[in-house]
């Protein structure tokens, strides 16, 4: 198993990331969000990395964390979700946030997902029920329920999501209490911040 490679940045689009190693470029699945939008061509990177081995292909997945490795393992070990599935939810909602989800039986935060409806994320939960317990994560500071309702009523407002979702979770990060917000408080906290970001 290739455990993890170390090379210099050839090229990234999207979930497409090429990475130099002495005289082979490898191409690289990995997700687009987070702290995988500031990775650049030139930039030297390790990465940890998972072969997915079907009949007609191979196909390297590579994380910048090996919490969401594990997570990128456990997920496709559910019924009907893939390694481009995994991906796409890992590129959708961040790893805390998957693991706060099935703690607290939330399929609504994995609905978000594009292409996972709520019969899939229920599975999720279900097949993935203590099969998280020892991944490292940090605690939300903001109710789930809450960051999605603010996330979609920001976004219906035009903002993109990338930028939502980055002070949503500066906003996590903080050591403000945070946690008794109501969704209207959370939304003029990230439109306060996009304005301050925008000026």
């Amino acid at each position: 198993m290739i455990e993890s490679i170390y090379g210099k940045i050839v090229s990234i689009n999207n979930n497409d990331l090429v990475i130099n190693v002495g005289p082979i470029n490898l191409s690289i699945l990995i997700p687009s969000s987070g702290k995988y939008l500031s990775l650049a061509e030139g930039d030297d990177i390790k990465i940890s990395t998972v072969l997915d081995v079907k009949e007609d292909s191979l196909t390297l997945i590579g994380f910048l964390e090996n919490n969401e490795r594990e997570l990128f393992q456990k997920l496709i070990t559910v019924k009907g979700v893939g390694s481009k599935v995994a991906i796409s939810i890992l590129s959708t909602i961040t790893g805390d946030e998957i693991i706060e989800s099935v703690a607290s039986n939330n399929h609504n935060i994995i609905k978000q997902v594009s292409g996972i409806g709520e019969k899939t994320a229920k599975l999720i939960l279900i097949q993935l029920q203590g099969q998280l317990d020892n991944i490292p994560h940090s605690a939300t500071n903001v109710d789930l329920e809450i960051q999605i309702e603010a996330n979609q009523a920001v976004q219906a407002l035009g903002y993109p999501p990338d930028q939502i979702k980055k002070i949503i979770n500066e906003i996590n990060l903080s050591d403000n209490n945070n946690q008794s917000l109501t969704s209207e408080e959370l939304i003029r906290l990230i439109l306060d911040k996009i304005s301050i970001t925008n000026d």
